[in-house]
């Protein structure tokens, strides 16, 4: 999986920190400026996992009790997919879109550009991610339901083949999920509903019911506008109220000055 992503990766760049300790604030920091001037070309937003603890199967040594530890900073030439690894760290189910508005149809152009970006630069990055994490402090499902999404993309583009190969290894990667780590019994639930619509999706089964991933990206989307909602909202709020105390003390020099 990590080969495969190295060689997918084009618009992000990743250095991995060893350390023993607990990794302060300040620390983070360092690292960052290390990793601006080792990586001056993926800066546009540079993140780094302070949730999980990572190691490089290059060269790990299987033989000790304890391997060494490293801590994963990306760095992004676009800034959105940055910010989509933050949802990551901080949702139950985030997913990616790029689209203000949940509930457009999108049209083909619309499809071809979110599959290259999805094919590009989003699973790169969770291959990435879940190919050394030790610890499970991502959702279970992280890549894999990007990968049934990237699925239905290129099934809306005919692309059968395709869809097809990128159905069996999202299955593969399922299967493997609870050998890999600790599951909660939502996420086993979520595993099976997910295995179940892949295989139905493999064989031509249609049926009433959309497809569990599907139906989490729409909800994604609608959750994507409504914080989008509230952060204009704030912005907003903020650039108003700014606006209102500059034009008090316009008034208060204006009583001062006469």
């Amino acid at each position: 999986m990590i080969e495969e992503a190295i060689t997918r990766a084009e618009s992000f760049s990743v250095m991995y920190t060893p350390f023993a300790t607990k990794i302060r604030a300040d620390k983070v920091e360092k690292v960052k400026e290390v990793f601006t001037k080792t990586h001056p070309a993926y800066v546009e937003y540079i993140y780094t996992d302070l949730q999980g603890l990572h190691m490089l199967p290059q060269t790990v040594d299987w033989s000790c009790f304890s391997p060494q530890q490293y801590l994963l900073t990306l760095g992004f030439k676009n800034k959105e997919d940055g910010k989509f690894l933050e949802k990551v760290s901080s949702r139950k189910l985030p997913t990616f879109t790029e689209y203000k508005t949940p509930f457009g149809l999108l049209t083909r152009e619309d499809t071809v550009r979110q599959m290259e970006t999805m094919g590009k630069r989003i699973l790169p990055i969770l291959d990435f991610i879940r190919s050394t994490q030790l610890n499970g402090s991502f959702p279970a499902c992280l890549g894999v339901m990007e990968k049934l999404q990237y699925a239905s993309l290129l099934s809306r583009l005919q692309r059968v083949k395709e869809q097809s190969q990128v159905i069996n290894q999202a299955m593969a990667e399922l299967a493997t999920i609870p050998y890999l780590r600790d599951i909660s019994p939502q996420e086993a639930e979520l595993l099976q509903s997910l295995m179940a619509d892949a295989m139905d999706t493999l064989e031509g089964r249609r049926n009433d019911k959309e497809r569990v991933w599907n139906a989490i990206q729409k909800v994604g989307r609608v959750e994507d506008f409504l914080y989008q909602l509230e952060d204009n909202f704030l912005k907003t709020k903020k650039l108003r109220n700014a606006r209102r105390q500059k034009t008090k003390m316009k008034r208060l020099q204006t009583v001062q000055q006469s």
